[in-house]
């Protein structure tokens, strides 16, 4: 087991799997400035780190990450340019960290245990996969605090729930409970409290298991693709074949699986 210290998160690697838990549950694990750094520069571990095969983001308490903390936004009679300056420098660091939760070459993995408001959201939406406990609750929340939405909504949320969705739940502040939000397919799973925690380790485990390059291509072509004609994407596609092909895991994955095709057709022949 590896772990760093930090103090708004906690990072921590096991079984392949580096784990990531918002720790500031006295804010609904909603992060300061140090928080955000600390989750990048956990990112950039897990990402060098060749014994992990998949990060897993989860929360610390009853909820998942409130997005960031309101109490570090400067006094609003101290003008408004010290505002500004604040939420650029919060939003350069913010966008580090999902532009690397998308970029990065390995599985990223969201348990979401509770509420995920603003960034939370967004890197619900930015994750690879995501499941929930069926108490969780997602929200935009940023007009109704007077913002502009952030966090890659205009990236990934029309993405995943579609054009009408994003602007109901963009316009309206609707927050969507567990069921809705894997009817919304902004989760992939719901689990009752008791079985989520073991459930979520199970599938961190198994992607972290699997073949993390090929899980990486997929991953970098799936993002790109939105934006490639059929002609780029096919292009990428047959250049990751090629790569992929020349990795040893080719040639016992297909040693195995012709192993395997061999015993079937030789039980099938046995058959009466």
């Amino acid at each position: 087991m590896d772990s760093t210290e930090y103090t708004s998160i906690i990072y921590v690697v096991e079984d392949g799997v580096a784990k990531i838990i918002f720790n500031l549950p006295q804010y609904g694990n909603a992060l300061d400035l140090k928080g955000v750094q600390e989750t990048l520069d956990a990112l950039f571990h897990a990402e060098a780190d060749d014994n992990v095969g998949a990060v897993l983001f989860t929360g610390a308490g009853s909820s998942f990450c409130a997005g960031f903390n309101l109490k570090e936004i400067p006094d609003v009679t101290d003008g408004q340019e010290g505002i500004s300056a604040h939420f650029r420098e919060l939003a350069m660091w913010w966008h580090q960290v999902f532009h690397m939760i998308v970029r990065i070459k390995k599985p990223v993995f969201s348990a979401v245990n509770g509420v995920a408001a603003g960034s939370g959201l967004g890197i619900t939406l930015c994750s690879d996969m995501a499941v929930c406990t069926d108490d969780a609750r997602f929200l935009c929340a940023w007009h109704s605090i007077g913002l502009a939405n952030d966090a890659t909504t205009s990236y990934s949320l029309v993405k995943i729930v579609g054009f009408r969705r994003a602007m109901e739940l963009m316009y309206t502040n609707r927050m969507l409970n567990a069921e809705e939000a894997l009817d919304w397919q902004i989760v992939n799973r719901v689990y009752s409290k008791d079985a989520f925690k073991e459930n979520a380790q199970q599938i961190a485990n198994d992607l972290a298991a699997g073949p993390t390059h090929l899980q990486g291509m997929a991953k970098e072509g799936f993002h790109m693709g939105w934006r490639r004609s059929i002609e780029e994407a096919t292009e990428f596609e047959i250049q990751n074949v090629r790569e992929s092909v020349m990795h040893p895991y080719f040639k016992q994955a297909l040693e195995n699986f012709l192993a395997k095709k061999n015993r079937s057709s030789q039980e099938i022949v046995r058959l009466p």
